[in-house]
């Protein structure tokens, strides 16, 4: 189960304690609507008893916010009557509780929209470690090894390894296989081991692969026989064959996980393997409020609406559709010769240019966790295709 924020739950035991307190259900409710994830929503409000909230709005309020998260069982249980209608269900964007950071800036996991039982998974999976050293020593764990996170592109990959670098406290370097490859033989392998040298250097450290399959592609043989010498170089110092890889993570991000060569997945490299969905209606919500917290809007703006507009979009899509709609709200402004706020036919006219750009790799990935997941690799994958198919 998610687990809560210190603030939402303090929230939720107060509602638990004092029901009849319509004052503490708002509370709770505000907070909920702001919530970056639906686990969270979910995770709250199935701790209250529906029958012990007399106020009809309230019940109501959170039928809609269960129903927009994916939780119809639990929203037929706040429901008071099927086609009630909430009145007042825009909420204002001013003053919105955070920006998308800066990626040069530290990031942490309230940055990020969604992806809250992925977060769950590293934190159990590799933070801890990396914060209760000598509790894992006494189960003989050792801190670091690697992790590979896979999805579609521009669903937060990058940004959540920058996350798990600032919540471990750790040295964070980025790797791209631009950095590394070379033409001439061996400066690649020169090149893999001083990576791991300076990273040896800096524990506790964080490693991250983006586009990782580049760097790590399935082995063949050339002409001359000759293997590929950038795979075994970096497979080598993964293992610490020379040197201790004790307080160091190993994080790799790719989307293409079946290009991978299938010696990276064992124990000691990057044998944890994490799925980062596209985010989901109550994400999404989140990302657009923070992405037009700092930009002239209109505080009637009904997201909702967006949102409804926008499955499979990712966080990078999402970005390029408030981009567009700018472009319209600053053609008017030219005209109007005055700051035009972006409005609902701003992004009408968006929506018209933009589309999702994950259409096409989920396609590709339902062939491999169809017929490619005799190891349940694709698992999560899989159980996400099914609810997104729905």
């Amino acid at each position: 189960m998610t687990r809560l924020s210190p603030e939402i739950q303090s929230v939720v035991e107060m509602t638990k304690a004092h029901p009849a307190v319509d004052g503490l259900f708002h509370a709770l409710l505000v907070a909920l609507e702001n919530a970056p994830d639906s686990s969270i929503i979910s995770a709250a409000l199935s701790q209250i008893d529906p029958d012990q909230c007399q106020n009809p709005q309230n019940r109501q309020r959170a039928a809609n916010l269960l129903a927009r998260s994916d939780s119809p069982h639990l929203a037929r249980h706040w429901r008071i009557e099927e086609e009630a209608v909430l009145p007042g269900n825009v909420v204002s964007l001013r003053g919105g509780r955070l920006n998308l950071p800066d990626p040069g800036n530290a990031v942490t996991f309230a940055d990020i929209g969604g992806l809250e039982q992925v977060k769950d998974q590293v934190r159990r999976k590799i933070i801890k470690p990396f914060q209760s050293p000598g509790l894992f020593q006494a189960f003989k764990r050792k801190s670091g090894g690697g992790v590979l996170m896979y999805g579609p592109p521009g669903c937060g990959k990058t940004m959540l390894a920058r996350a798990v670098a600032n919540e471990c406290k750790a040295e964070f370097s980025s790797v791209k296989a631009a950095e590394v490859l070379d033409p001439l033989v061996g400066v690649a392998e020169k090149r893999i081991v001083e990576l791991f040298q300076k990273a040896r250097a800096r524990k506790p450290a964080v490693l991250f692969f983006d586009e990782v399959e580049a760097l790590a592609q399935r082995r063949q043989f050339d002409g001359r026989n000759n293997v590929n010498t950038v795979v075994s170089a970096l497979l080598s110092e993964m293992d610490g064959i020379n040197a201790s890889n004790e307080g160091i993570l190993f994080l790799g991000a790719t989307n293409l996980p079946w290009s991978l060569d299938a010696a990276f997945r064992r124990p000691g490299r990057f044998d944890r393997t994490i799925f980062v969905p596209p985010p989901d209606r109550v994400a999404r919500k989140f990302v657009l409020r923070n992405l037009l917290n700092q930009r002239p809007h209109d505080p009637a703006l009904d997201l909702d609406a967006i949102v409804e507009k926008t499955p499979g979009y990712s966080g990078a899509d999402l970005a390029a559709l408030i981009d567009t709609a700018a472009d319209f709200a600053i053609d008017d402004s030219a005209q109007a010769n005055a700051i035009t706020p972006l409005a609902h036919r701003h992004f009408t006219e968006a929506l018209k240019e933009c589309r999702s750009s994950t259409g096409e790799w989920l396609s590709q990935a339902k062939n491999y966790s169809d017929y490619a997941n005799q190891d349940g690799l694709y698992d999560d994958l899989k159980a996400f295709l099914t609810q997104y198919a729905r």
